[in-house]
């Protein structure tokens, strides 16, 4: 009786038995691991992201929005650098697996640019020295203080934003080159978003250079047409006058020919020194205020539009250059030229859409600024 019973209760169960699923569920892929953690930190971050998962594909952001939904993801790799406060989210990847665990790592640096007080300060050059664009010596006022690169934008911290490396010599803490002024605006546009700062340039009515379309390689007067919130939080270019400012140490004394010395083999890479390229940011002697290379390597971009005689006309305070203009102005001097052209007071201009005429821009590049108030 009771073997009957048995058969009966096996009988139930073996529908029950057989109708469980045993499809085997995939594996997920191992939690990618952020290298150095998030903290605080005195210096820019060289970053590095790992997964144990062979093949597996690593997705991140540095905004804190979800790599594996978000926009802004960029695929990783290669090493980055961080020199801003950023919250780094990651995930890895792989076919026919689950997507891994988000790993999160919050980064606060806070030496990457350095503070410039409001002041007035003497620019330009002696009516004795220099070319006629530099005349007249004036007296400028900066109003507002900001915040400048001490070093130009790399080439780790263009690709992070960008996703590109443009530059003809290659190296991750090398000033970042080949870069047009169009190009800077939508760099700037897309840190400050990634970053959680409101952007400053408005082309086409957004913001957003995602709605811009491609960076032109031709002039384009829609891009011209640029408008610059000068109130907003995020990064921008500086002008000329701020830029000099930043230069000449943001005093009129000592008055330096050069950003920081009147040596420039202390201060800057030109041709005499260069080797005919670009070197890592930072590696000669900083200025006044704790910049670099604000003489050689690169020469830098800034938002003005130039104009010959703008000097005769500008105003006493905040100047930003001419309304209009054909051509933007470029300063600082850069590795393949001589020591006039690195001088502080020296102006260069260049089209938006590819630098100087009849000269290669792998001499071209540019460093950040940020509102202090």
């Amino acid at each position: 009786m009771k073997s009957l019973r048995f058969l009966l209760l096996l009988l139930i169960a073996l529908p029950i038995l057989y109708s469980c699923d045993t499809t085997t569920e995939p594996d997920t892929v191992e939690t990618p691991v952020i290298n150095p953690g998030g903290g605080t930190y005195t210096a820019a971050q060289l970053v590095t992201i790992n997964c144990t998962t062979t093949d597996a594909i690593i997705k991140y952001t540095l905004d804190g929005t979800f790599p594996d939904s978000s926009a802004t993801a960029i695929t990783y790799t290669q090493p980055f650098t961080l020199t801003s406060n950023a919250t780094v989210k990651a995930v890895a990847m792989k076919d026919g697996m689950d997507d891994s665990f988000i790993t999160t790592a919050v980064f606060y640096i806070y030496d990457a640019m350095t503070r410039v007080s409001a002041g007035t300060f003497t620019m330009g050059s002696p009516n004795n020295i220099g070319d006629s664009d530099e005349h007249p010596q004036h007296q400028v006022t900066i109003s507002n203080a900001f915040y400048i690169g001490k070093h130009e934008v790399t080439q780790a911290e263009w690709y992070a934003v960008m996703g590109t490396t443009p530059s003809n010599f290659a190296g991750d803490n090398r000033p970042v080159e080949k870069v047009n002024f169009y190009s800077t605006l939508v760099y700037c546009n897309k840190r400050s978003i990634q970053e959680g700062l409101t952007p400053v340039y408005t082309i086409g009515g957004s913001t957003n250079p995602t709605a811009w379309g491609a960076i032109p390689t031709t002039n384009n007067a829609t891009w011209n047409a640029v408008v610059c919130s000068w109130n907003a939080s995020g990064y921008r270019l500086p002008s000329e006058a701020e830029w000099e400012y930043a230069a000449r140490g943001a005093a009129d004394t000592p008055n330096y020919t050069y950003s920081g010395s009147d040596t420039i083999g202390d201060v800057a890479w030109y041709e005499g020194n260069s080797n005919a390229m670009t070197h890592d940011v930072g590696l000669k002697t900083a200025n006044g205020i704790g910049a670099y290379d604000m003489t050689g390597n690169v020469q830098e971009w800034v938002w003005d539009w130039y104009g010959g005689e703008y000097y005769t006309t500008s105003p006493a305070t905040d100047p930003y250059g001419p309304a209009t203009g054909t051509i933007h102005v470029i300063r600082g001097g850069s590795w393949d030229q001589d020591a006039n052209a690195n001088r502080i007071a020296y102006r260069n201009w260049g089209s938006p859409e590819k630098g100087e005429p009849k000269v290669s821009n792998e001499r071209l590049g540019f460093r950040v600024v940020r509102n202090s108030h």
